[in-house]
């Protein structure tokens, strides 16, 4: 009979315990790998839950562990009460560690979102839901990059007749330096660069900086929509103006302005090549001679020079329900039809220190 040495007894059981340690971890790795993706559901699910005013649920999660990251499949948030279109709906939302910024000792996390649907109305805004801090609970860790791939944004309106419905597609978008929005490094610390299609084909472009984990975002941003289609406008023409576009274009020019809730800012209309009448669409003869009038004011006060009909709107007050000059956009018609036409960008006279001042006043 041979008998086992009492040394190489205890590495044999060494051995055994380390195996069995090592088995235990491997099945408490893989049990806790299979749970997670039903774990984070859960945990995304009960933040919709508690956004104020709103419902909905993700379809699932995926886990990649390999690259620090997972994925929200199916989102659809519903305004209760509201449209019947989903106030945000998209595909995927892609969270993961930003690996650069980890090597500079930054834990932070970059967000990728595809195919995702907003619709917006006067009762389904988004203000007071509390979207910031449902934002930020999805994150692993403060967020660096947003990154926005083939998105819609929509304006809807049920109320008027027909349907409005102004949309913007196409949309690529970055936001970055996110991670500093909790008042580590400005008001405004985060840069923002967007481009899209409008109805009526026209180019978007998007850029300005951005505080947009407030509930209500702080913003100091530059629009330009340029060379969109006005006959695709109609919808909403007709509803503002009682009056249609038989052909011609149009382009925006923007500086918005926001702080704690107040707006300030102008929009630049510019049309080129327009033509509203075609009497064979009029419902009657009033609309016939209401158009007839619009486009003959249109002629005589556009400038001839430059071939252009424009106005100026300022913009001022509450962000939900700001007020528009509207005397003063009349008199910027004939400021562009019989002085300098309107040039075809912006002015740089709007910034975010006007906003801000203007809020603390009221």
């Amino acid at each position: 009979m041979t008998l086992i040495p009492f040394t190489a007894f205890k590495m044999r059981r060494r051995y055994q315990i380390t195996l069995i340690v090592l088995v235990v971890i491997a099945i408490g790795l893989v049990a806790g790998r299979i749970y997670l993706p039903f774990w984070v559901t859960d945990h995304v699910n009960r933040q919709i839950a508690q956004l104020e005013g709103y419902e909905g649920a993700i379809e699932g999660v995926g886990i990649s562990l390999w690259r620090g990251a997972y994925q929200i499949h199916g989102l659809d948030i519903y305004k209760r009460g509201g449209l019947k279109e989903p106030f945000v709906a998209a595909e995927l939302v892609d969270f993961s560690v930003a690996w650069r910024a980890l090597l500079r000792g930054h834990i932070v996390s970059e967000v990728d979102i595809y195919d995702i649907n907003m619709n917006f109305a006067k009762s389904q805004s988004g203000q007071g839901g509390g979207f910031g801090a449902f934002v930020t609970s999805l994150a692993p860790f403060d967020i660096n990059r947003l990154e926005v791939h083939s998105g819609r944004v929509a304006y809807l309106d049920y109320s008027a007749s027909p349907d409005v419905n102004l949309f913007i597609t196409d949309i690529n978008g970055t936001i970055t330096n996110l991670r500093n929005v909790e008042d580590k490094a400005g008001q405004l610390p985060s840069q923002m660069n967007v481009t899209g299609t409008s109805i009526g084909q026209g180019r978007l472009n998007i850029a300005g900086d951005v505080n947009i984990l407030r509930d209500v975002p702080d913003f100091d941003v530059e629009v330009k929509l340029e060379n969109a289609q006005l006959p695709a406008f109609n919808a909403y023409t007709r509803e503002a103006a009682a009056i249609d576009f038989d052909r011609g274009s149009a382009s925006f020019y923007s500086e918005l302005a926001a702080a704690d809730g107040h707006l300030t800012g102008y929009v630049t209309f510019i049309a080129d090549e327009v033509r509203m009448i075609n009497l064979s669409r009029q419902d009657s003869v009033l609309n016939a001679v209401w158009e007839s009038l619009a486009a003959s004011f249109m002629t005589i006060f556009k400038n001839h020079g430059k071939d252009q009909f424009a106005l100026r709107v300022p913009i001022e007050g509450k962000i939900d329900n700001p007020q528009q000059g509207t005397w003063a956009a009349f008199l910027s018609i004939f400021s562009n039809a019989f002085g300098n036409a309107f040039p075809r960008n912006t002015d740089g006279n709007i910034n975010f220190t006007d906003a801000l001042e203007k809020s603390q006043r009221e």
